[in-house]
């Protein structure tokens, strides 16, 4: 049986990422020996992790995996763009090379909360000089000086991250498209989230007693899940809810999950004037979370600007049947037009557009009936735990069996990129090019516009000094 290292969070973290794992972990154990690797400031809390449990899955501290990285047939990094999560993945990355499940394209936040952040400017200047050269350094200095924070979505600093890798799997077809645009060369493959429930939810809760307990009783009741950050638009969201209020007096808003210290929600409810109507419920372990999904009418699910990673909530809403309005964005690509109703992000009528939809799906149950109906089959088909266990599993036994090719494709990538000048004139010509789009307002998202210059300069170049940049 192959032995894997799995740097991953668990619970109790408040991520996602630790309820996604540890829905797949029990399926993967039972054919892998497998040994989770976390940070080491707390102690797991699902059951898997005790010594009665079948599968048994152990767990060992990062500083423990130290004292014997090299007693694994591979290593697999869960990495997502937190710096208090993923740090410790980003250092033991640099030194033991591995399979990295991307959950996220964007990960500047989580280079500068591990350099920029803890006092180390010079490390941050680097990452930015590896990946993007001269323009990059430039950049950098722009954002240290306070200037345009959303530069960081425009340079996801995830370059380094990919030479180190054996391979990479992405969650969705866009972040594997991205990944092909800068390292063509690098082994990836797609692996949809899957669709499961938390350990220790039960079908039998009574929906009923919750929505008693909440005071919802006979009340059409919209919801958005997560972690609060503005990304999610709720300032949009309360707006809009606003004036469905106009025609369904009696719907009722919540907000299930935390929110950010840096962004006050209850304020932002009681300005808007919504604080009778919309309620936040504060974090919710994955099992009451699961709960909330069961006692809604509709769910909302808006996220703008993206980091490239594909949000699970909207997984886990359309497997349960919920009718659900998300951002028209290109990591929720693959699901059918006809199982959700889309919003594009940044539209002039955007709140309005909003409103309409969850006018539309409130009023005309019949509507939200049959959209739930084909977001559920999308989700059966497509996101199946069984299936997509057997996907991890072929994928893994690939990278064992081709693991000292692809880390010599790792060494000769660190080397080509670590170079003084990888290619003579790239950076120079690159950062001329970088700066006149930028001029013209273009973006990183345009990529009809940007794709026909990058072909010129690889033309400019010669196959010789573009090679590999």
């Amino acid at each position: 049986m192959l032995r894997i290292a799995l740097f991953t969070p668990l619970r109790p973290v408040r991520t996602a990422l630790a309820d996604h794992i540890e829905g797949i972990l029990p399926l993967l154990a039972r054919k892998l020996d497998i040994t989770v690797v976390t940070k080491g400031d707390y102690t797991p809390t699902d059951s898997m992790f005790q010594k009665k449990a079948a599968p048994y899955v152990p767990y060992i501290s990062y500083r423990e995996f130290q004292r014997n990285p090299g007693g694994y047939d591979l290593i697999v990094y869960q990495m997502g763009d937190e710096p208090e999560i993923h740090g410790y993945m980003l250092e033991a990355l640099a030194e033991h090379p591995g399979l990295v499940l991307l959950n996220d394209l964007v990960m500047h936040h989580a280079i500068a909360g591990t350099t920029l952040n803890r006092g180390r400017p010079d490390q941050y200047l680097d990452e930015m000089r590896y990946s993007y050269g001269q323009l990059g350094v430039r950049v950098a200095h722009r954002l240290m000086a306070g200037e345009r924070d959303d530069l960081m979505w425009q340079f996801p600093l995830v370059e380094r991250i990919l030479d180190q890798s054996l391979a990479v799997a992405g969650f969705n077809g866009y972040m594997c498209e991205q990944i092909r645009v800068l390292r063509p060369e690098l082994p990836q493959r797609l692996i949809p989230y899957p669709f499961y429930m938390p350990e220790g939810f039960s079908e039998a809760f009574d929906a009923d007693e919750l929505r008693d307990r909440l005071d919802l009783d006979d009340r059409l009741v919209v919801a958005s899940f997560g972690f609060f950050i503005p990304d999610k638009r709720l300032r949009l969201v309360m707006r809009a809810f606003g004036r469905v209020l106009e025609k369904h007096p009696r719907a009722f808003y919540l907000l299930v999950g935390g929110s950010s210290p840096y962004y006050d929600l209850d304020a932002e409810l009681r300005l808007e004037g919504l604080d009778q109507h919309m309620r936040l419920t504060g974090w919710q372990d994955p099992v009451s979370f699961a709960e909330f999904m069961h006692i809604i009418d509709i769910a909302v699910h808006l996220r703008w600007p993206h980091i490239g990673g594909t949000p699970y909530t909207p997984i886990r809403l359309l497997g349960l049947g919920v009718p659900t309005i998300i951002s028209d964005i290109e990591p929720l690509a693959e699901i059918p037009q006809a199982a959700v109703l889309r919003i594009p992000p940044n539209h002039p009528d955007e709140e309005e557009l909003l409103a309409q939809a969850i006018d539309e799906l409130l009023s005309d149950p019949r509507k939200a009936s049959e959209m739930a109906q084909a977001g559920q089959r999308h989700i059966q088909e497509h996101h199946n735990l069984d299936q997509i266990a057997e996907q991890y599993l072929s994928y893994i036994r690939w990278v064992v069996e081709h693991r000292e090719p692809l880390e010599n494709k790792v060494h000769e990538r660190r080397q080509r990129w670590e170079s003084p000048e990888p290619c003579p004139g790239y950076e120079r010509t690159i950062g001329v090019l970088g700066e006149a789009l930028s001029g013209l307002g273009l973006t990183s998202d345009q990529e009809r516009w940007i794709r026909p210059f990058a072909q010129v300069v690889d033309e400019l170049l010669g196959p010789e000094e573009s090679a590999g940049c």
